[in-house]
């Protein structure tokens, strides 16, 4: 008999966008080069954008040995390429544009022209609905992926009470991931999601700051692999539809919904693990209002739902979602807290809004913090069971948007380095 799901399931994510290309470069005879040192950056193009930078090379060139030769192996789904120069002497970070090239792997750089034109510091590059073998595995505690094949049965009225035949339907595949909360993995599905993501930091430790956007789509779509008992799935065009943190037992789990266009069978990956441990009891703060403490919490759950739905049109490239929209949103908080005064009672009859800010800590640089700047209590239970009880708090709140339009934030400061 073959073994089960909780032996050999393997879950892996990878963004759907082409891949930097990885340069080379080295001085050769000829051009018109000024003798000197100079830094290089290349960019992969397609019909959606452009990639951020390969890793930089730096060319020497000297009396007779005039231009710089740079080479790449070509990135699959490229359509042309982009280079990038310092001047002279110019440090890391000062490239500008020198040439616009198309399907070519090397490229002379003889001195011809000026650079012009900042490199990109994000990959638009994308290609949603191609599918992309996993770059991130991690371990999981449950999925619930499934496909949804909606196929027409065919009951016309034709003497007959039978269905006559079937038609292929909409094509579409969903359900829910729960995963422990890492800082190394979260970041992959946020960046799934509505929200606009600012980088900072450098090796190894990065800050990704996530604010949500109003806008229709994902900023990124991904492709997640699946292996259930050595079957593989690979699913396409994958959105984050909503996601949430909470806390089970000390440890802080993250919850998500995803919604997909389509899937295929795809090759047994061999997964490399993260080592990252989760965060567990005596890691975590909580303040309410954002700056006061409170150690009077015993549960929390954070969520957003943005109401994301499959959008089938007209086609002849498949019977998958042409792509996923997103609708309203809904960010809500719920506490378990002691009762000790009507204070926070009082507040929440007179509708006051607060800032709440949770966070979980494994050091300076390895955390996430998840803030609610305008936080309105939607309903408020307190009693008494039996005598002798703790007189707790049940507190549900609505997150709604503070004056720069954000109803959360969330950052995440890790040692992953995330190609945005």
């Amino acid at each position: 008999m073959a073994i089960g799901i909780g032996a050999s399931g393997i879950v892996g994510i990878a963004f759907e966008q082409l891949s930097p290309p990885v340069l080379s470069g080295a001085p050769q005879a000829g051009g018109a080069l000024t003798a000197g040192t100079y830094k290089y950056y290349i960019t992969a193009l397609n019909a959606n954008g452009e990639t951020t930078v390969s890793n930089e090379v730096t060319v020497t060139t000297a009396a007779g040995n005039l231009t710089a030769h740079l080479s790449w192996p070509a990135v699959t789904g490229a359509t042309g390429y982009k280079v990038y120069r310092t001047a002279s002497g110019g440090g890391t970070g000062t490239e500008l544009l020198i040439a616009t090239l198309g399907l070519v792997v090397v490229y002379d750089d003889t001195a011809v022209g000026a650079p012009s034109g900042a490199f990109p510091t994000a990959n638009t590059a994308t290609t949603p609905g191609v599918y992309a073998a996993p770059i991130k595995y991690f371990p999981f505690n449950s999925e619930s992926i499934t496909s949804t094949n909606q196929t027409v049965f065919r009951r016309p009225i034709r003497q007959s009470a039978d269905i006559i035949g079937a038609v292929a339907g909409n094509y579409m595949i969903g359900g829910e991931l729960n995963i422990e909360a890492i800082e190394d993995v979260v970041p992959y599905f946020l960046m799934g999601s509505r929200i606009s993501v600012v980088k900072s930091g450098s090796t190894p430790n990065f800050t990704y700051t996530f604010t949500p956007t109003p806008a229709a789509v994902a900023a990124k779509t991904y492709s997640l692999t699946v292996v259930r008992n050595g079957i593989v799935f690979g699913y396409v065009g994958v959105c984050t539809s909503s996601f949430g943190f909470g806390v089970d037992n000390g440890l802080m789990t993250f919850k998500t919904s995803v919604m997909g266009r389509d899937e295929a069978v795809q090759s047994l990956p061999t997964p490399t693990y993260p080592t990252t441990v989760p965060f567990g009891a005596g890691q975590y703060s909580i303040e309410i209002p954002t700056g006061s403490a409170v150690l009077d919490t015993d549960t929390f759950e954070f969520s957003v739902e943005d109401a994301a739905e499959a959008q089938f049109r007209l086609k002849s490239t498949g019977r998958g979602a042409q792509f996923i929209k997103y609708g309203e949103r809904a960010s809500t908080m719920t506490f378990e807290r002691d009762f000790q005064d009507r204070t926070d009672f009082d507040a929440f009859k007179a509708t006051t809004s607060q800032s709440v800010t949770i966070t979980a800590s494994k050091g300076v640089n390895n955390s996430i913090s998840i803030l609610a700047p305008v936080a309105i209590k939607d309903t408020y239970e307190v009693g008494l069971s039996s005598e002798g009880d703790l007189v707790r708090a049940s507190i549900a709140y609505q997150n709604i948007i503070d004056g720069t339009g954000k109803s959360w934030q969330i950052v995440i400061k890790t040692q992953e380095d995330i190609t945005l």
